[in-house]
């Protein structure tokens, strides 16, 4: 469970690491878990909790870029989820009558002291995995990547950009999202008749409907007597 909070910045006071052990210990202990599987889903609520504040962090962060806070804001939302659902399992069980203060005793002072001694999680690469190169000012994204709330502000971007708005705020470079150049849209090709205008089926004939729908189908659709006269009429005379 100690490993699943959030670190402490490396500002903090000594006593920040063994309080938030401790904050972690007393969770636990609220849900009182008897058994191995109540444990592991106490432990799922805790460290859902932990990673869904340290999203919305992040996600208010002055630095953050409009597509960082966005995903921040969904990664923090799919960890409430997961803590609702884990919580709703363990619903019997808190139902039961509130257990005890546990004492844990040095526990938080122990756990505390080996959470400290692990490394942190080391720093991402540049982008361009050349260390001391400038940040490129243009970077392209491809669109069948990116997740959807990225997606909403390309949608955005594109709109913007036809109709001659300025572009979305950003802190980073700039983002170009493009298609893959194997990806289907550029092999995709309009038919030619989506552009000339429709002069009502009413006022065609069974071959302009036929050519102007491209039907190909010869063979009977049903029985002539399923027809109104004046349809019946019109099939006779060769115009349906």
């Amino acid at each position: 469970m100690v490993l699943t909070l959030a670190r402490p910045g490396a500002d903090e006071p000594e006593t920040a690491w063994q309080d938030t052990v401790q904050a972690g210990l007393d969770k636990l202990g609220a849900f009182d878990p008897r058994d191995p599987i109540e444990a592991m889903l106490a432990i799922q609520v805790i460290a859902a909790n932990a990673g869904s504040l340290d999203a919305y962090r992040l996600a208010f962060e002055p630095g953050a870029t409009a597509v960082q806070a966005l995903r921040q804001r969904a990664n923090a939302a799919s960890l409430a989820r997961t803590m609702t659902g884990a919580i709703r399992l363990l619903k019997p069980q808190r139902a039961l009558p509130a257990a005890p203060a546990r004492d844990w005793g040095s526990a938080a002072l122990e756990l505390g002291a080996a959470w400290r001694a692990e490394p942190p999680r080391p720093a991402e690469p540049p982008q361009s995995g050349k260390p001391g190169e400038a940040e490129p000012q243009v970077i392209v994204k491809w669109i069948d990547e990116i997740d959807d709330a990225e997606l909403a502000i390309a949608v955005e971007d594109d709109r913007r950009e036809k109709a001659g708005e300025p572009p979305l705020p950003r802190n980073g470079p700039k983002v170009l999202y493009r298609y893959k150049p194997e990806d289907y849209i550029h092999r995709f090709k309009p038919d030619e008749r989506a552009a000339r205008p429709y002069p009502g089926w009413e006022n065609m004939t069974k071959p302009e409907r036929r050519e102007f729908f491209g039907y190909t189908y010869d063979g009977q659709v049903a029985p002539l007597s399923m027809l109104t006269p004046e349809s019946q009429a019109a099939a006779a005379a060769g115009e349906e």
